[in-house]
Protein backbone atom coordinates (compact mmCIF):
# COMPACT_ATOMS: atom_id res chain seq x y z
CA UNK A 1 0.00 0.00 0.00
CA UNK A 2 3.00 1.78 1.21
CA UNK A 3 4.30 1.49 -2.30
CA UNK A 4 1.59 2.42 -4.18
CA UNK A 5 1.24 5.46 -2.42
CA UNK A 6 4.67 6.83 -3.43
CA UNK A 7 4.27 5.54 -7.16
CA UNK A 8 1.57 8.41 -7.26
CA UNK A 9 2.55 11.84 -8.22
CA UNK A 10 1.25 15.09 -5.46
CA UNK A 11 -1.15 16.04 -7.18
CA UNK A 12 -2.80 12.25 -7.52
CA UNK A 13 -1.98 11.88 -3.87
CA UNK A 14 -3.70 14.76 -2.80
CA UNK A 15 -7.44 14.20 -5.12
CA UNK A 16 -7.09 10.68 -3.32
CA UNK A 17 -6.73 12.35 0.36
CA UNK A 18 -9.79 14.32 -0.75
CA UNK A 19 -12.08 11.77 -1.92
CA UNK A 20 -10.92 9.92 1.17
CA UNK A 21 -11.64 13.12 3.23
CA UNK A 22 -15.68 13.15 1.15
CA UNK A 23 -16.14 9.40 1.80
CA UNK A 24 -15.19 9.28 5.35
CA UNK A 25 -18.10 12.02 5.87
CA UNK A 26 -20.54 10.67 3.95
CA UNK A 27 -20.20 7.89 5.69
CA UNK A 28 -20.28 9.67 8.88
CA UNK A 29 -22.90 11.44 8.32
CA UNK A 30 -25.14 8.62 6.63
CA UNK A 31 -24.17 6.01 9.76
CA UNK A 32 -24.06 8.20 12.96
CA UNK A 33 -25.49 11.79 12.07
CA UNK A 34 -28.67 11.14 9.85
CA UNK A 35 -30.02 8.20 11.98
CA UNK A 36 -29.04 9.81 15.24
CA UNK A 37 -31.55 13.37 14.06
CA UNK A 38 -34.54 11.24 12.59
CA UNK A 39 -34.32 9.18 16.01
CA UNK A 40 -34.59 12.74 17.71
CA UNK A 41 -37.28 13.75 15.55
CA UNK A 42 -39.41 10.72 15.86
CA UNK A 43 -38.75 11.29 20.10
CA UNK A 44 -40.04 14.62 19.69
CA UNK A 45 -43.11 13.90 17.88
CA UNK A 46 -43.87 11.01 20.41
CA UNK A 47 -43.89 13.39 23.42
CA UNK A 48 -45.88 15.71 21.96
CA UNK A 49 -48.37 12.95 21.19
CA UNK A 50 -47.89 11.59 24.97
CA UNK A 51 -48.47 15.11 26.44
CA UNK A 52 -51.71 15.93 24.18
CA UNK A 53 -52.44 12.22 25.49
CA UNK A 54 -52.03 13.54 29.05
CA UNK A 55 -53.67 16.86 28.97
CA UNK A 56 -56.50 15.00 27.40
CA UNK A 57 -56.63 12.01 30.50
CA UNK A 58 -56.11 15.09 33.15
CA UNK A 59 -59.17 16.88 31.53
CA UNK A 60 -61.36 13.82 32.09
CA UNK A 61 -60.19 13.01 35.04
CA UNK A 62 -61.31 16.42 36.57
CA UNK A 63 -64.46 16.28 34.61
CA UNK A 64 -64.91 12.84 36.52
CA UNK A 65 -63.97 13.71 39.63
CA UNK A 66 -66.01 17.24 39.49
CA UNK A 67 -69.23 15.38 38.12
CA UNK A 68 -68.29 12.71 41.43
CA UNK A 69 -67.80 15.45 43.84
CA UNK A 70 -71.16 17.07 43.02
CA UNK A 71 -73.12 13.77 41.80
CA UNK A 72 -75.91 16.21 41.64
CA UNK A 73 -76.76 16.65 45.34
CA UNK A 74 -74.83 19.71 45.80
CA UNK A 75 -77.67 21.73 44.32
CA UNK A 76 -80.44 20.41 46.67
CA UNK A 77 -82.84 20.31 43.48
CA UNK A 78 -85.91 17.49 43.37
CA UNK A 79 -85.56 15.43 40.71
CA UNK A 80 -88.16 16.59 38.84
CA UNK A 81 -86.81 20.17 39.02
CA UNK A 82 -83.57 18.88 37.26
CA UNK A 83 -85.94 17.01 34.37
CA UNK A 84 -87.25 20.00 33.48
CA UNK A 85 -84.40 22.79 33.77
CA UNK A 86 -82.38 20.19 31.63
CA UNK A 87 -85.73 19.41 29.21
CA UNK A 88 -86.10 22.93 28.25
CA UNK A 89 -82.08 23.30 27.75
CA UNK A 90 -82.20 20.72 25.12
CA UNK A 91 -86.02 21.39 23.78
CA UNK A 92 -87.51 18.17 25.14
CA UNK A 93 -91.18 18.11 25.37
CA UNK A 94 -92.18 15.98 28.41
CA UNK A 95 -95.60 14.12 28.15
CA UNK A 96 -95.56 12.98 31.58
CA UNK A 97 -93.54 12.93 34.89
CA UNK A 98 -94.46 10.77 38.06
CA UNK A 99 -92.53 10.04 41.05
CA UNK A 100 -92.08 6.35 42.45
CA UNK A 101 -90.50 6.46 45.44
CA UNK A 102 -87.29 8.05 45.62
CA UNK A 103 -87.54 7.69 41.63
CA UNK A 104 -89.07 9.67 38.82
CA UNK A 105 -91.00 8.06 35.77
CA UNK A 106 -90.96 10.39 32.80
CA UNK A 107 -92.71 9.49 29.46
CA UNK A 108 -91.98 11.23 26.23
CA UNK A 109 -94.40 10.95 22.85
CA UNK A 110 -91.21 11.16 20.34
CA UNK A 111 -87.67 12.28 20.75
CA UNK A 112 -84.65 11.98 18.06
CA UNK A 113 -82.56 9.12 19.50
CA UNK A 114 -79.62 11.26 19.37
CA UNK A 115 -81.28 14.16 21.07
CA UNK A 116 -82.37 11.47 23.71
CA UNK A 117 -79.00 9.85 24.38
CA UNK A 118 -77.11 13.46 24.97
CA UNK A 119 -79.94 14.77 27.02
CA UNK A 120 -79.36 11.45 29.39
CA UNK A 121 -75.35 11.78 29.47
CA UNK A 122 -76.03 15.56 30.55
CA UNK A 123 -78.22 14.22 33.29
CA UNK A 124 -75.88 11.74 34.38
CA UNK A 125 -72.55 13.56 33.83
CA UNK A 126 -73.55 17.14 35.12
CA UNK A 127 -76.65 16.23 37.61
CA UNK A 128 -75.81 13.05 38.60
CA UNK A 129 -78.57 11.27 38.42
CA UNK A 130 -78.73 7.74 37.00
CA UNK A 131 -81.14 5.80 34.70
CA UNK A 132 -82.57 2.86 36.53
CA UNK A 133 -84.35 1.36 33.55
CA UNK A 134 -85.73 2.49 30.42
CA UNK A 135 -88.29 1.16 27.81
CA UNK A 136 -88.67 2.54 24.03
CA UNK A 137 -90.46 1.85 21.15
CA UNK A 138 -89.81 3.51 17.54
CA UNK A 139 -91.53 5.47 15.94
CA UNK A 140 -92.96 6.13 12.75
CA UNK A 141 -90.26 8.14 11.14
CA UNK A 142 -86.60 6.79 11.39
CA UNK A 143 -84.17 8.26 14.09
CA UNK A 144 -87.01 9.00 16.47
CA UNK A 145 -88.40 6.88 19.11
CA UNK A 146 -91.18 7.04 21.45
CA UNK A 147 -89.82 6.74 25.48
CA UNK A 148 -92.39 4.59 27.09
CA UNK A 149 -91.22 4.62 30.52
CA UNK A 150 -87.78 6.42 32.01
CA UNK A 151 -87.07 5.73 35.30
CA UNK A 152 -84.39 8.22 36.78
CA UNK A 153 -83.09 8.72 40.46
CA UNK A 154 -79.68 9.66 41.99
CA UNK A 155 -77.04 7.83 42.25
Amino acid sequence: MKTWWQQLNIREQRLVMAMSALISIFILYSLIWQPINEDIANSKAKIERQQTLLAWVQEGTQRYQQAKRNGGRSSGESLSSIVNRTSRLEKITITRMQPQGDDLQVWIDEISFNQLLSWLERLAVRDGLQVKSIDLSKADQAGVVRVRRLQLGKN
